[in-house]
This record gives C-alpha cells, structure tokens and sequence, in this order.
C-alpha cells in the first residue's frame, strides 16, 4: 500500500456514530481511526499525523470540539499540526432545532467546513476529498 491513502481521525464520544462514519470513509477508499473525546484524539494527531481530522463539537462538554481547535490551531505544541483540515460535526441543530452561536471572536475555532448530524455518506465523502485537496 502507498502514501495515497489519506488518514483520518475521528474525534467523537458517540461509538455509533464514530464507527459508521469509519466505515463510510473506508469505502471511500481512506483509512479512518477513531479517539473516543478530545484529549485522546489530540494524542493521536501527534502519534498518527492523520490527514484530516473529523471532529464531533460536543462530546464531554458543551464545547469541547471547540477546545481541541483552539488547541490545535493556537498551541506551539502542535503548531507542525495546526495545517490539518477539521471537518466539524454536531448533534446540535438536531437536538435544539439550530446551531449554537459562537463565542465572540470565536469564528476561528469552527474547523475549516461544518455539518450537522445525521450526515449522509455523499456529503461526508465529497467535503473529506475536497478539504484533502486543498492539502496537496
């Protein structure tokens, strides 16, 4: 097997939803790995260098997809990771009928494309190839 099947990680607390949308990407063509919250999954960026990271907003809190962000993005830590493309998923607008606002000064921490659960496998696979372009 070459180099030309991307990795990517999914950050989410939800088994069901991790495990289908690994299946969706590994018949895509990808290879897909799953950390079940944040802290795991910002392990993993380090030990796995995935190419792009599918990210549930909330998990043990409220906003801590948003934490792994900011970490990501804003820490010296992993500034060799901060390029990786974050496709945000979230229950939210299915369980209170919208989106949450941002916090002010906030819009930096939304990943680069968002999508709200239930997501269907086209749509998934179309923005996965399209923010893996934008890397190559």
């Amino acid at each position: 097997m070459g180099n030309d099947r991307a990795k990517i990680l999914i950050i989410d607390d939800d088994p069901d939803f991790a495990e289908t949308t690994q299946l969706i990407l590994q018949s895509g063509g990808y290879e897909a790995i799953i950390a079940k919250d944040g802290k795991t999954g910002l392990e993993m960026v380090r030990s796995e260098e995935p190419d792009l990271i599918i990210l549930d907003v909330m998990m043990e809190s409220m906003y801590e997809g948003f934490s792994v962000v900011s970490t990501l993005r804003g820490t010296p830590e992993f500034i060799d990771y901060r390029d990786i493309p974050i496709l945000m998923v979230s229950a939210v607008k299915q369980e209170y009928g919208s989106r949450f606002t941002l916090p002010e000064g906030g819009e930096d921490l939304q990943g680069d494309v968002y999508l709200d659960k239930p997501i269907n496998s086209k749509e998934l696979l179309e923005n996965v190839a399209r923010l893996l372009e934008g890397r190559t």
